[in-house]
């Protein structure tokens, strides 16, 4: 998808004679008209930067094809006649109207000028004034305005700007920009009304303020990011005087602080995963616009948070062992080269990441950010010649990578010596890192639900699968976590509070909305509420690899006894049946395993419960880049409990059992290990005729006991059987009782896992030998036993090529076992503590003890002769052990060789008293570290609280605010100003964000402040019809706060998500845009204003306890802080009396109305002529868009009235609102 471009020293003949017009004074020569790119005082630099090594280079390919362009466009502009007029779409591939070939060729080629030479023209003409450049340039761009319209898809229920049109809209703004010079006044004019034609108007009217699709598609991740962008690059072309510019920035610059705030999300985690790829797509376009921003308007927003923090996207993300590709071999343990980086949401094997030009320019402007770190990674070198080497990938940006990339490398960015980042912890809400160090052989876990784990030179846990090709993700079977009967499916897991000192750090996360961006499993956003508690504190204690450990408390809870397993996924290779990276667990003792792979092990002890039944089994793991289904997953379970004895035995099912396509076959006897009959089928119509219908199928009479649990195996053999991109084959069970009633049957859909089928563990391998699945474990359901099973043989009908079922593909079936293993003991509460162990192949297993007291678990974890760490778990009540008495949910104490405290540790907190010495008590719970000095005495104390509380230390209370406190030997608290915190961003970024936003705050706050009169609505008491919820209360129509951007520069990571529609429209149906399963997006941004009720009229109310005399109402709209699916279009103000009698009214409505994009839309209405019922009352021609207009005056003659009420008759998308109301005398 997308490419490299390296830049290196070559030889070019004649450099300096295409340099020569360089060589004339600066006042000759062009500059920009518009400073997109680049402001004319830089221009100068530039062109004395191309005159050495590797921009030289650069600008030779930029010439290149700046001069392709020159040489064929006399040939090509012949053809664009008049059938330019008659096509749909500029790029021809989405226009399904036009039908002649030479016609779609034509427009191919024009196409193709326009997206991949016109901007170098340009470029060229801005560096050296050759006219012919401009010339041909401005031909192409007004030859390509002829066309219809540019870049959109049209679906059956919505056509809309897409990729492509943002391509054409930077490359067009680009150029007008560098050729302006070479432009009369009313060739300038000409260009700002193509742009506004073709570019921002569009967008403006069909996707800005569009939900479902419109959001989800166009404007948010790759896609959206990518046309959004080249809109709002458009925009700033178009410049203050041109005609509903002003309203159409003000709309932009408002969706554009959303999307960096909340579709990139905290440190880039609500991107698409890939670099290359969609994430890199997605960051380049947004800050392409950000520079075009600060250069036209000087809104810097290229250090917002959004973008900040995204840097430190690879780097949270940067494993301890190198890119492994497919990983079918072990790491070579002598490697010392760049560490691989994965992609996390679904967690993606560690592999090469590289990025595009933004990082260059954001690393030069901050020269010790994690930029600085990763592009010196694999981004820029100095090569044997002493030269720059620069390389990055296009990222979309087609027609002016190579541009951007000449414009923002320079020589400042290499740092060979660039210091590693100082963060060895760092958490979002949602994923977090934790590291002993960067490079090869230190301790590195990442968390997101799922677990990543690389130390020793070895990858030990892993999930691995595609983003958007993985359909397994979400469900606990392809995750390490915890199994819960009857639950499926994985949570998504938030990170609600952390802690990272010298000696361990901590996260604790619990269960929250789904986080998922593809392929997100239907019910995955309720999940949280199928538990009454689900959350996992992850604890790591420092150390060298190999010393240190991890520690999970797992705590899950429902309102039914339930049975549950702790579970752990490794890389296993099997693909091809090859054994050169593969991974055992071998059974230390009861409650201990021990992960084997190829550099190091992985030790496990289950600490809690008491007792666990250990079960393995496989899971697909999809290499990188690879959409395989083999099971390169090994899966280890550990249920809770004992399995009680059973005197069942195990039932075989012959492949006698089997009817339908295939027939019995009976392998030679002279071979060994064959079975003495098979089943056998050949060819696809034997295997798969229609996805999920089966052609063979098994019943058998067997009797399984209710509420207990089973393992089950196949063999099987096949011959030229490979599928790519799906399961192979699979057998799903249906259990019925005695009288045929269904018990428990396999999931309905074919490619996702289900404990009641077997499945192909080599979908991919296409000849295997006799061979058996992987075990699989089921249960039967409490209640009836079941008497009768039901199989099914189902297969993939769909393959991608070249892989797939044909005619010659084999698949024989033997005996189908399933083993009794007894009922296990099921429980309302389960809780799991489990040590983890990195150990070196040599390295002896820490073997910790357990003590319970009362329903508390003291464990003691030896580290050296003496020296050992002790932990307390779920001690509600005070209960004493060794070194104290202690009340919390979880305490750590290091104890040193000389047996002395030398730190502790608690979460949940309530009391601690030590040697009999009261120590610290607590009336509401907080989190909290004691620093001991070399005699046991307090020399330190850090105190995480959520909130506000009171800590009573040696008798004496301390009033503690939200945050983290620190206090020395003396116990004088204090914020801690330096820590990491998950509430918000830093002080140091709020200032930026505030500084980047000024020139549009202090426009606000003017327009807030025109009238200096008194705001009569700051004295009312305000009610309301409804709201939305209470934070977005009707008093925020008086807050004097009128913006919805953050003000102070603050984002609130801990604000609850938002819910808008779900991705749909794409059709004719109407898709509807409040269900059950609303989308979610994070919301970070404290409101301002006031909403109403989904999909409800209603009013806002005004009153005064003596009667005022109003003049004056103004009114400022919401756009609900640019996720713009809330606004008020029609409205009516009343002035009424005390006894509700109107005394004036006066009808308004908020936007205006933009029809010419229909015409577009609808030049052949027979192909596609109305915008599906989804949008109806915004896809239509006639309506006005409500967003952009500021505040709107209406004025009454001078009326005493007691109340002044607000109707919303008509509202945008979901609902209703407003920012703001002022009421004037």
């Amino acid at each position: 998808m997308s490419r490299f471009r390296f830049f290196t020293a070559s030889t070019f003949f004649a450099i300096w004679a295409w340099c020569l017009p360089l060589i004339t004074t600066a006042q000759e020569l062009p500059s920009p008209g518009i400073g997109l790119l680049l402001q004319s005082a830089e221009v100068d630099e530039i062109r004395e930067k191309v005159k050495v090594e590797p921009w030289s280079s650069m600008l030779s390919g930029i010439r290149k094809r700046a001069d392709e362009l020159v040489n064929h466009w006399p040939n090509d502009k012949p053809l664009m006649d008049q059938r330019l007029e008659s096509i749909l779409d500029l790029t021809i591939e989405f226009d399904a109207v036009t039908k002649d070939a030479a016609t779609r060729e034509m427009a191919k080629r024009l196409a193709e000028q326009m997206q991949t030479r016109m901007t170098s023209a340009a470029f060229v003409y801005l560096l050296t004034g050759e006219k012919k450049y401009a010339e041909v340039a401005w031909d192409v761009f007004t030859t390509a305005a002829r066309a219809n319209r540019w870049g959109w898809f049209t679906w059956s229920g919505a056509a809309m700007p897409q990729i492509h049109a943002g391509m054409y809209a930077r490359n067009s703004a680009f150029t007008v920009d560098f050729i302006w010079d070479a432009l009369s006044e009313q060739q300038r004019r000409q260009a700002r009304d193509i742009i506004a034609e073709k570019v921002v108007e569009p967008y403006f009217r069909l996707v800005l303020h569009t939900p479902a699709m419109g959001l989800h598609h166009l404007r948010s991740k790759n896609q959206g990011n990518n046309v959004f962008a080249g809109a709002l690059i458009g925009c700033l072309v178009l410049g203050d005087e041109y005609p509903d510019a002003k309203r159409w920035l003000t709309s932009y610059l408002q969706t554009y602080h959303w999307l960096l705030t909340h579709d990139i999300g905290w440190a880039g985690q609500g991107l698409e995963a890939g670099m290359p790829g969609y994430w890199s797509v997605s960051m380049q376009n947004l800050y392409t616009a950000a520079v075009c921003l600060n250069n036209v308007r000087g809104i810097d927003l290229r250090r917002h948070p959004g973008i900040e923090q995204a840097t430190y996207y690879p780097i949270m993300h940067e494993s301890t062992v190198p890119p492994v590709g497919m990983f079918q071999s072990p790491i070579d343990p002598g490697y010392q080269g760049i560490a691989g980086v994965i992609s996390g949401k679904p967690i993606e094997l560690p592999g090469s990441a590289s990025g595009s030009p933004w990082w260059y320019d954001f690393a030069y402007r901050n020269p010790k950010s994690a930029a600085s770190y990763f592009i010196n990674q694999s981004m820029v070198k100095v090569n044997e010649k002493k030269q720059f080497e620069f390389s990055s990938h296009d990222a979309h940006q087609s027609g002016h990578a190579e541009i951007i990339t000449l414009l923002w490398t320079r020589p400042e960015v290499y740092q060979p010596e660039v210091r590693k980042p100082l963060e060895l912890f760092k958490t979002t809400d949602r994923m977090s890192m934790i590291r002993s160090g960067y490079g090869m052989g230190h301790t590195y876990m990442y968390v997101n639900g799922d677990i990543f784990l690389s130390s020793l030179g070895e990858i030990l846990g892993t999930s691995s699968g595609m983003s958007w090709h993985y359909k397994w993700h979400g469900y606990q079977a392809a995750e390490s976590g915890v199994l819960t009967e009857r639950e499926s499916l994985a949570p998504s897991m938030k990170v609600t509070s952390s802690w990272d000192g010298e000696k361990l750090a901590i996260i604790h996360t619990a269960a929250a909305k789904s986080n998922i961006q593809y392929y997100k499993p239907s019910g995955h956003d309720e999940l949280p509420e199928h538990y009454t508690r689900k959350d996992r504190d992850i604890m790591y204690v420092k150390d060298e690899p190999g010393r240190d450990y991890f520690i999970f408390v797992d705590h899950v809870a429902h309102e039914d006894a339930r049975f549950h397993g702790w579970q752990w996924q490794t890389w296993n290779s099997v693909h091809g049946d090859e054994d050169g990276n593969t991974a055992t667990y071998e059974t230390i003792t009861d409650k201990m395993v021990r992960l084997k792979r190829p550099n190091a092990d992985l030790a496990f002890q289950f600490l809690v419960p008491d007792e666990v039944e250990v079960e393995l089994e496989s899971a697909p793991g999809q290499p990188k880049v690879a959409y395989t289904y083999d099971h390169n997953l090994l899966t280890m379970r550990a249920m809770a409990g004992q399995y009680e004895t059973t005197n069942e035995t195990a039932a075989v099912i012959s492949p006698k059992h089997w009817s339908g396509t295939g027939k019995l076959v009976y392998p030679s006897e002279s071979e060994a290990g064959l079975p003495d009959v098979a089943y056998y089928l050949q060819g696809k119509s034997a295997l798969v005729r229609k996805q999920g219908e089966s052609l063979n199928q098994f019943k058998v009479r067997q009797t399984l006991k209710a509420g207990h649990r089973y393992r089950m195996k196949v063999r099987y053999q096949k011959s030229d059987l490979a599928v790519y991109e799906n399961l192979a084959w699979k057998i799903p069970l249906t259990l019925l009782d005695a009288e045929g009633r269904v018990v428990a049957q396999c999931n309905e859909v074919y490619n996702v896992p289900d404990s009641l089928s077997l499945r192909d563990t080599r979908s991919l391998t296409k000849t295997t030998d006799w061979m058996e699945t992987e075990y699989v474990h089921f249960s039967v359901p409490p209640g009836q036993d079941v008497q009768e099973i039901r199989g099914g043989l189902l297969a993939a009908e769909y393959s991608h090529p070249p892989n797939h079922i044909h005619e010659d593909s084999v698949l024989q079936i033997g005996e189908l076992t399933i083993e009794p293993l007894g009922k296990l003991t099921q429980t309302k509460q389960q809780t799991f503590v489990t040590l983890l162990n990195p150990l070196k192949k040599d390295g002896e297993v820490i073997h910790a003890e357990v003590k319970r007291i009362g329903d508390a678990s003291v464990i003691k974890i030896p580290r050296g002769e003496f020296e050992a760490d002790w932990l307390v778990v779920d001690a509600a009540q005070p209960i004493t052990f060794q070194w104290g008495t202690v009340a919390a949910e979880l305490a750590w104490f290091r104890i040193t060789d000389d047996e002395n405290i030398e730190q502790i540790y608690m979460r949940k907190a309530a009391y601690l008293a030590l040697d009999g010495q009261e120590i610290f008590k607590n009336s509401g719970p907080l989190d909290l570290a004691l620093i001991m000095n070399s005699v046991g005495q307090i020399s330190q104390v850090r105190a995480s609280v959520d909130g506000a509380t009171e800590l009573t230390m040696f008798g004496k209370t301390y009033p503690l605010g939200n945050g983290v406190q620190i206090a020395d030997n003396r116990l004088r608290f204090q914020s801690d100003p330096t820590v990491a915190t998950i509430e918000h961003n830093s002080q140091v970024s709020q200032q930026q964000l505030q500084a980047g936003l000024a020139p549009i705050l202090q426009q606000q706050l003017a327009e807030r402040d025109e009238s200096l009169e008194k705001n009569l609505a700051r004295e009312a008491r305000v009610t309301a019809s409804g709201s939305r919820s209470i934070r977005f209360s009707p008093y925020l129509t008086i807050d004097n706060k009128t913006s919805e951007f953050p003000a102070d520069g603050k984002l609130n990571y801990l604000q609850r998500p938002i819910e808008t529609a779900s991705l749909g429209g794409y059709g004719p149906d109407k898709h509807p845009l409040i269900s059950d399963e609303m989308a979610t997006f994070p919301f970070y941004v404290a409101p301002t204003y006031w909403l109403l009720p989904y999909q409800q009229t209603g009013w806002i109310e005004y009153e005064w306890k003596v009667d005022q005399a109003v003049s004056e109402v103004r009114v400022l709209n919401t756009a609900n802080a640019g996720l713009n699916d809330f606004a008020t279009m029609k409205y009516r103000i009343e002035l009424r009396d005390e006894n509700d009698q109107v005394l004036a009214t006066k009808n308004r409505q908020f936007g205006k109305v933009f029809d010419r994009p229909f015409q577009a839309a609808f030049k052949y209405p027979q192909h596609f002529g109305k915008y599906s019922a989804t949008f109806a009352g915004m896809l239509e021609p006639g309506v006005a868009v409500p967003f952009g207009d500021g505040w709107q005056i209406t004025e009454f003659e001078s009326t005493q009235a007691r109340k002044v009420r607000i109707y919303v008759d008509s509202y945008w998308g979901l609902g209703g609102g407003l920012n703001e109301v002022q009421i004037y005398p």
